[in-house]
């Protein structure tokens, strides 16, 4: 069956398939209704055969791959229904279905489109391109109404990168050699000792934790994986003519869904579970705050609450249990609970030793109230 032509019957074919969706809801369209339709654009009486052909069209436009065989009458878009002993049309498809068009890419469509859709839609395009370009408007100072709101209202802060852009082009490179399995070779700017070191990595993948991106893979000098923070890494480059495959075996679900942070074992490292006991005053924000996955909580008789992780690399914990005071004691393991003594050992050596003879306990410290 040859392609249907439109030639000089676009407007008509858009007024009857206009006249069918709104009659659907109502049963469907009469032929009459759509000969009435027919008239009101092209002026004219249509024979039968001549609607006929419209709905054909219409039909090839929404299945344009149709052309060469027949549909079948429940996958027409315009499809033949019998009511009270005659033939009316209905529209079958879910004009609310599906994936939708942005109103910014609409728009280039359709300019793209002008020179050939001009002459075949006269006036009914210039009336498409209005109406994106209104929509678009539109939604640009909605949005300015609701940003002015959140802007008198609401005040965001909290730590984030310092350069926001440079994590972003550090992204898009990573996420390239990812895909292409591309080695990348980096400046990496150490935290502990403030040293700097060029490595070469085999990207495993990108992890995100604490609202801090991180580089996963298998590090050249150290022969093993490593974890790298991504706002550390300078003058990243890709190395070209380099290949390289992930063990199939790897997972970053797997890797470091258990754990707290991102310290973790190259190796198998097993969870273990962490008991705290929290005080009565902090009790709450533990309550109402999921510090990890795992979290688990348990009333206690005073009002305090015991809390449960089962987490790896519980000794990243450290500096978050030290930052409660004394309102949270771990229970176990054993040697978390040395391990942050002696932190805490340690933090007040440093003071005493730097006030001397002059070092006091201070009083009591008053609570940080967030209600």
């Amino acid at each position: 069956m040859p392609y249907a032509r439109n030639r000089e019957h676009p407007e008509a074919m858009l007024k009857v398939l206009l006249t069918v969706i709104k009659k659907t809801s109502s049963g469907g369209a009469t032929l009459e209704d759509l000969k009435e339709a027919y008239r009101e654009v092209k002026d004219r009486e249509p024979a039968d055969k001549t609607i006929h052909r419209l709905i054909r069209r219409i039909n090839l436009l929404f299945d344009p791959l149709a052309y060469d065989r027949e549909e079948e009458p429940e996958e027409r878009a315009i499809a033949v229904r019998k009511r009270g002993g005659r033939a009316v049309y209905v529209f079958t498809r879910d004009l609310h279905a599906g994936p939708r068009l942005d109103p910014g890419l609409a728009l280039l469509t359709a300019l793209s489109l002008y020179p050939q859709q001009r002459h075949l839609l006269p006036g009914q395009f210039e009336v498409i391109m209005k109406l994106i370009l209104e929509g678009i408007l539109q939604k640009m100072a909605g949005w300015y109404l609701v940003r002015r709101e959140i802007e008198k209202y609401v005040y965001v802060s909290g730590y984030g990168p310092a350069s926001p852009r440079q994590n972003l082009n550090l992204l898009e490179k990573l996420l390239f050699a990812l895909r292409h399995k591309k080695k990348v070779r980096f400046v990496y700017h150490r935290s502990y000792d403030g040293k700097s070191t060029t490595r070469e990595l085999e990207p495993y993948g990108l992890l995100c934790r604490h609202n801090v991106w991180y580089l996963v893979g298998r590090c050249g000098e150290a022969g093993e994986r490593r974890i790298f923070r991504l706002d550390h890494i300078g003058r990243l480059e890709i190395i070209e003519n380099s290949i390289y495959t992930i063990p199939p075996d790897f997972s970053l679900k797997e890797a470091y869904g258990d754990a707290w942070g991102v310290w973790t074992e190259a190796g198998p490292d097993p969870p273990v579970t962490v008991r705290l006991r929290v005080a009565p005053g902090l009790a709450q924000k533990f309550r109402v705050t999921r510090y990890h996955e795992s979290q688990s909580t348990t009333d206690l008789p005073d009002g305090g609450l015991e809390v449960r992780f089962r987490v790896t690399g519980a000794r990243e914990m450290i500096p978050w249990l030290m930052m409660w005071g004394s309102s949270l004691e771990v229970l176990e393991p054993d040697w978390l609970r040395q391990a942050l003594a002696d932190n805490l050992a340690e933090t007040l050596g440093l003071y005493r030793k730097s006030a001397g003879e002059n070092f006091e306990r201070p009083g009591e410290i008053p609570p940080v109230l967030d209600d």
